[in-house]
């Protein structure tokens, strides 16, 4: 017994004494560059590779057993660039271990990896990759039998103590349009790699593309690979990057989240999201089901209230200049992700903006199709707190205007309608504001409603309640041929016009109630192609209105009263009750409008009023005119009835002549006067009526003309003629008696 047990032991001894031997033959007396030129052949053969092993091919016996290569290029078969090297890499097991029939690995080494990726109209270089031709049929691998049993990819167990790769680098080029993407100084680290257990990994490189946009990324984690159910869970998972390229600074970006991938289910699915970058925090947890196919969302995500200004400080961007300091200050989103398959929706929504709440659906109804929808109700909101504030060098007057043209020297003539944008939109959205303020104006139950389709955008709904009246719009933008072209037409009723007076013009120029309806059309793609081609049709109306710092009876009275001064004599007749020779002027320097209608055309930026009627306080005007609304130059020719100066017979019915003229940030009482001509033929026709009377009441002659001097005369010379016909009557009788 003792005998056998020492032969085993000695037979024992031997074997690993040959097995030593062995290792140790092959690894010191074998050269394995003498491999080179088989490894280069089967590369050219196999992967239509051209190989070239600069560095040496080494074995490694102790303290592990291993094969390690130098310096490695690799070039697609007759093409001179670069396709694929590597610097170094090795590969080792342990010894001591591989007598006991087990496998442990010491470690994989890579480092200086470099791949060049070129795609373009003639295809991709990889695709040359593999065997060619004849190559290529006779390398097809056989369908894979059927073996029986439960044996994995990997029927061995293995662990990896470590595997390194330091200093990859990959580029991707698309010479077709431009595409050209560097990822470098690539490092991953793992250890105690066991596909059945967690390992910890570590990951960190540099993104660079055409753009100059930089990422530089660090991964920490710990990975649980399911190879054969290709089921991957990364938890914890830790990510740090810096961007720079996308903001004027670099931007630093923490996130933390479990992370599982399922690629036999299709599914992804994000846990304990936390999200941080620019000073705002976002948490939340998300789910995606069909994750390559009709992929369905779900979720919820929180981003923490944050400051604006402070985050777009913290990309070196300019703060947004507010009139209220406090705007913008307090920014938080709360969003339920959901939807259809194949959709992102967020329902609901939730944005708090400072006091305002903006709630609501919206998303890609389609990703297939691209189309945007939306609902969004934002409950209040003061604009005047987040307009920039007011400068002194702002100046309150209106530069000259230049009459009809005037203005149109500032027009652009560059593109203004991204039609290239606008034609694949596919847009269906609605959106409510319950009360908007600006500038002491109060707006309430606005809705708005938006479709876009083949690159035509409806504005099919622009309603709501605003300074005791009410507003609707349409419009309709069609960028769907070559020249865009918009219509609109839009209707404003009973609503007070002092505020928007006040607004607009920066003085209280008029109150009343306001009432309008008018539709419009424009073709071009800049501001002065769209001003060129306006035109347009208006009505207006105001009633119980007052034109204030402007009293057209006053006007009126002047002209009269300069009139009355050139035929002093007739005053008294022409104005009974007024021997002083002037009229009075009302004490107030407004005009009271009763009620007023007037039909408009636009044309290019010109405002042709075809009729204006309106009854006054004190009389009725009526006239035409243009406003230039570009410059808010007009000019305004009016006739002017009065019931005050009615009380003589020679002046009812008459229509005095008044001219408006000037600039709407003007002063109104230089507005308007007399036309002077206009009033001085009508003091003429005045005086030649009333002298008619006069010679034939105190004289009983009937003179005609249309001056008072022309009646003067004719009647004069039918005196004459009459006293010449008396005497020869008289004469004839003395001599025939």
């Amino acid at each position: 017994m003792g005998r056998l047990l020492k032969i085993l032991l000695i037979t024992v001894f031997a074997i690993i004494l040959l097995l030593a031997i062995a290792v140790f033959v092959i690894t010191q007396v074998i050269d394995p560059n003498q491999f080179k030129p088989e490894i280069e052949k089967q590369a050219r053969e196999q992967a239509n590779l051209s190989l070239n092993i600069e560095g040496d091919l080494a074995w490694q016996f102790w303290p592990s057993l291993g094969v390690s290569i130098g310096r490695t290029e690799a070039r697609i078969a007759e093409q001179e660039d670069l396709f694929a090297a590597l610097n170094e890499a090795s590969l080792s097991v342990a010894v001591l271990p591989l007598l006991y029939g087990q496998v442990e690995m010491d470690g994989i080494r890579l480092a200086g990896i470099e791949v060049n990726l070129v795609d373009g109209p003639d295809g991709a270089n990889w695709e040359l990759i593999g065997p060619q031709g004849e190559s290529a049929e006779e390398a097809t691998p056989e369908p894979a039998s059927d073996a029986s049993g439960d044996a994995t990819s990997l029927d061995i167990p293995l662990t990896i103590p470590e595997v390194v790769v330091s200093d990859g680098k990959i580029r991707y080029r698309n010479t077709a349009d431009g595409t050209d993407i560097v990822v470098e100084h690539f490092n991953l680290g793992a250890q105690d790699v066991n596909l059945d257990t967690p390992f910890p990994l570590q990951m960190s490189l540099r993104y660079q593309d055409q753009s100059d946009m930089r990422v530089d990324l660090n991964l920490d984690t710990v990975l649980a690979a399911d190879i054969d159910n290709t089921h991957f869970v990364l938890n914890p998972m830790t990510l740090d990057a810096n961007i720079a390229g996308a903001t004027t600074m670099p931007v630093d970006v923490h996130l933390e989240q479990n992370l599982d991938v399922n690629l036999s289910d299709d599914t992804l699915s994000i846990k304990d999201l936390l999200l941080t970058a620019a000073g705002t925090e976002t948490r939340g947890n998300l789910a995606v089901e069909a994750l390559t196919g009709n992929m369905q969302l779900s979720g919820k995500l929180a981003t923490q209230p944050f400051d604006a200004n402070k985050v777009l400080k913290a990309i070196g961007e300019a703060p947004i200049e507010t009139s209220d300091d406090n705007a913008l200050s307090n920014i938080a989103v709360d969003a339920t992700l959901g939807g259809e398959p194949g959709s992102v929706m967020v329902n609901p929504l939730t944005v708090k903006l400072d006091d305002s709440t903006l709630s609501g659906s919206a998303g890609l109804a389609s990703m297939e199709t691209g189309k945007i929808v939306f609902d969004l109700l934002l409950d209040k909101i003061a604009l005047d707190g987040y307009l920039p504030p007011s400068s002194d060098e702002e100046s309150a007057d209106a530069a000259p205007g230049g009459g009809k043209t005037g203005g149109t020297a500032s027009l652009s003539s560059e593109e203004l309608i991204p039609v290239e944008t606008l034609r694949p939109l596919l847009l269906d959205g609605k959106f409510a504001i319950g009360n908007l303020s600006y500038d002491g104006i109060n707006a309430s139950d606005m809705k708005f409603a938006v479709t876009a389709k083949d690159g035509i955008i409806k504005l099919t709904q622009a309603t709501g309640k605003t300074l005791d009246g009410s507003f609707s719009a349409k419009a309709t933008l069609d960028a769907s041929g070559k020249t865009p072209r918009i219509t609109a037409n839009n209707s404003i009723t009973s609503v007070q016009i002092q505020p928007v007076a006040q607004m607009a013009l920066d003085d209280d120029l008029a109150k009343g109630i306001f009432t309008m309806t008018g539709s419009y059309s424009a073709s071009g793609n800049s501001e002065k192609a769209l001003m060129d081609s306006a035109k347009g049709n208006i009505d207006l109306n105001l009633a119980d209105a007052t034109v204030r710092g402007l009293n057209l009876y006053n006007t009126l009275v002047g002209g009269v009263n300069d009139m009355l001064g050139q035929f002093s004599g007739l005053a008294a007749t022409m104005i009974p009750g007024q021997e002083s020779g002037k009229l009075p002027s009302a004490l107030s320097e407004d005009t009271k409008i009763l009620d007023l209608t007037s039909k408009a055309r636009l044309e290019k930026n010109v405002a042709y009023l075809d009729s204006l009627n309106a009854v006054l306080n004190k009389g009725k005007i009526s006239g035409d005119g243009w406003l230039n609304i570009l410059n808010q130059d007009f000019d305004l020719k009016i006739g002017m009835q009065s019931p005050e100066l009615g009380s003589s017979k020679y002046l009812q019915g008459t229509t005095w002549p008044l001219r408006c003229e000037g600039n709407l940030e003007g002063s109104p009482a230089k507005w308007c006067g007399p036309d002077k001509d206009g009033f001085k033929d009508i003091g003429k026709q005045v005086a030649a009526k009333a002298t008619q009377d006069k010679l034939k009441d105190e004289l009983g002659i009937e003179g005609e003309g249309d001056t008072a001097e022309e009646v003067i005369k004719d009647a004069a010379q039918k005196k004459a003629k009459e006293e010449v016909n008396k005497q020869i009557q008289e004469g004839l009788k003395k001599l025939f008696d």
